[in-house]
């Protein structure tokens, strides 16, 4: 990776500290951008073995497509040839479900074509309805009113009801983002990490305390597409996390550490000084833009149900 410091001259003064702190500690390892239409499958060293079990044919197949980011987000295009139809089935109705019930209101917002195309949000017998439909988003509402319009500000305050999520799946689901993109020579130091996101007991924990960093870009399509990086700590004498994942796409960039206990037992129980990786708009290369950032704390270990999801949104008059 170039120095990031000296390469962005117009990046914003934290940038610029952002970025000497990535020269000095860290290096990528992986780094994807998705395009519409064009397929790619990340193969693995062992035809018919599976990265997550362990297990190869003919005890378990490989018929099904393994995304390797889910297709909730608009992935049609990054799968792998290392995950089972087991695990890809237990994933699916396990850590990826709660991902994508936690995502669903501001995938919509963003217009995000998944599986079934832009999701849309129903209430319970019927009492509200929001999608996207003919090109713009369509509120029903009867006795229970969702969106609230001000005219005098052209803005309407909705209130989404989430589906039901567990916040340490959904850490989990990112995790297994980052082990599927993960470099093969790098497994090893994540054996736990593996045995992790299979285990459905979302009591047992692995690494506390480690928030994700999450900025929001207001606008439409603000980013070009799925984008994801992996970076890894340049040497272990740097009380730093091994490895950290950032996934941008829609409005959002997430970025979280790769539970790693095999390689931070250095930093465990410290706290740590980290700064989120810069993005385009911080470093200068788009328009400035308003841009919101915030800590996500997502150790919960139970299951959230009834989460009220607010948000607003602009319109103009034809």
């Amino acid at each position: 990776m170039p120095s990031f410091h000296d390469s962005f001259p117009d990046a914003k003064p934290e940038a610029h500290k952002a970025c000497r702190f990535y020269d000095e500690h860290y290096s990528s390892i992986a780094q994807w951008q998705l395009e519409p239409g064009k397929k790619l499958i990340l193969r693995g060293s062992q035809e018919g073995t599976c990265r997550f079990c362990g297990r190869s044919k003919p005890e378990v197949a490989f018929q099904q497509i393994a995304h390797a980011i889910p297709e909730c987000i608009g992935n049609k295009s990054l799968s792998t040839n290392y995950e089972c139809d087991e695990c890809n089935a237990l994933f699916g109705v396990g850590i990826e479900t709660d991902f994508g019930n936690w995502s669903k209101a501001q995938r919509t917002m963003s217009c995000i074509r998944g599986k079934k195309g832009i999701p849309a949000h129903k209430g319970p017998n019927k009492s509200w309805r929001f999608e996207h439909k003919d090109g713009g988003f369509q509120v029903t509402q009867d006795h229970n009113p969702i969106a609230v319009v001000n005219e005098d500000t052209r803005e309407i305050k909705l209130k989404l009801c989430a589906d039901p999520y567990t916040p340490i799946a959904v850490l989990k689901a990112f995790t297994k983002m980052a082990l599927s993109l993960m470099p093969e020579a790098e497994l090893p130091n994540f054996e736990a990490a593996l045995s992790w996101i299979r285990n459905p007991d979302h009591s047992v924990g692995l690494v506390n305390n480690f928030p994700v960093l999450y900025t929001f870009v207001p606008g439409v399509s603000p980013f070009d597409g799925i984008n994801a990086i992996l970076l890894r700590r340049l040497s272990d004498d740097l009380l730093v996390p091994y490895q950290t994942f950032v996934l941008t796409y829609g409005n959002e960039v997430f970025q979280t550490i790769v539970p790693c206990p095999e390689r931070d037992i250095a930093i465990s129980g410290k706290s740590i000084h980290f700064l989120r990786l810069p993005n385009p708009y911080d470093l200068g290369l788009k328009p400035i833009v308003p841009m919101s950032h915030e800590r996500l704390d997502l150790s919960g270990r139970t299951v959230v149900k009834g989460e009220v999801v607010e948000t607003t949104l602009g319109y103009t008059l034809n």
